[in-house]
């Protein structure tokens, strides 16, 4: 979606008229964790970690994923 998922979650949790997006897709979940992958400014990706005591910790792991790979 382009867009970090604490962001979209912060988002829908704020907008409560836009909850339907939490089950758009079975496959995608809607908590802090996952980064858009950009390469030259380009959309080629995402990359999401999961399991750690908390999203902002998950989203550090995936930040470092990303940037290992010189990605934005």
């Amino acid at each position: 979606m382009g867009r970090g998922t604490a962001g979209l979650a912060n988002f829908v949790g704020e907008n409560p008229q836009h909850d339907g997006l939490r089950h758009m897709n079975s496959r995608m979940v809607i908590q802090g964790g996952g980064l858009p992958i950009r390469i030259g400014g380009a959309l080629v990706g995402g990359i999401g970690v999961g399991g750690a005591p908390g999203g902002h910790l998950d989203e550090a792991c995936a930040r470092a994923g990303r940037d290992a790979i010189g990605a934005e």
